[in-house]
């Protein structure tokens, strides 16, 4: 009796993982500190020293809150004529012609430089980030190389497990209805003569009959329940 009901129990438990999904949920914040270890040093001939993909950089999750704060080293004198650095939002696949927008930071110096949200949206030409296919940290006529790439106030990303309470409620029920079968059919089987002679049908075909229903039984009622809630 206690094997029949566990393998419906067991029957109904796949049937409900089969419905469990994943989901994507936007919430607070975060600062996403990028990696600069293929960083390069440029020739101070407005090369860039780094570029961050739309798989590494999904600027989709940028803020106007956000800024993006950069740390480098110069190799020169640095005259302290204007930035040594920019920022460079780039849209290769979408745009036509193909957008390199040079961004300003509005605070640096000769080891940082910080990029606002307001500058980018000047550069860029929209708020809509989503569609930057990459980021580069160029010079600005000065060797650099970059040593760190932070971007505050990004869109945080969470990945949470969901499963409806409707789909539970119904395999719940069906557990319920599949073990009352069962008892009832074992309950049945048991009482039956044990004799194997004529006209006496035997007890071990029967438990085996009525563990296959009781499996069926949970998968249809799930499937018919989640029908008349769903749909």
């Amino acid at each position: 009796m206690k094997k029949i009901l566990k393998i419906a129990l067991s029957a109904a438990i796949l049937c409900l993982t089969a419905v469990i999904v994943s989901v994507c949920v936007f919430a607070e914040t975060e600062d996403l500190e990028l990696k600069t270890v293929l960083a390069k040093m440029t020739n101070g001939m407005w090369g860039q020293s780094i570029t961050y993909d739309k798989v590494t950089l999904d600027c989709s999750r940028i803020t106007p809150d956000t800024e993006v704060r950069v740390e480098f080293e110069l190799d020169g004198e640095w005259n302290g004529n204007g930035a040594p650095v920019e920022l460079v939002f780039q849209n290769y696949s979408t745009a036509d012609p193909a957008i390199w927008a040079k961004i300003p930071p509005y605070d640096y110096d000769e080891t940082y430089a910080y990029f606002n949200y307001d500058s980018m949206v000047a550069a860029y030409g929209s708020d809509d980030f989503s569609t930057v296919d990459a980021v580069h940290l160029g010079d600005c006529g000065i060797g650099m190389k970059a040593t760190k790439f932070v971007v505050t106030n990004c869109q945080k990303v969470e990945i949470t497990t969901t499963t409806t309470a409707a789909t539970t409620e119904a395999a719940t029920e069906a557990v319920t209805e599949a073990a009352e079968t069962t008892t009832a059919a074992t309950t049945a089987a048991t009482e039956a003569p044990s004799s194997s002679g004529s006209g006496q049908i035997p007890i071990v075909p029967i438990v085996i009959v009525t563990v296959v229903v009781a499996v069926i039984v949970v998968v249809i009622v799930i499937v018919l329940k989640n029908k008349k809630r769903f749909y």
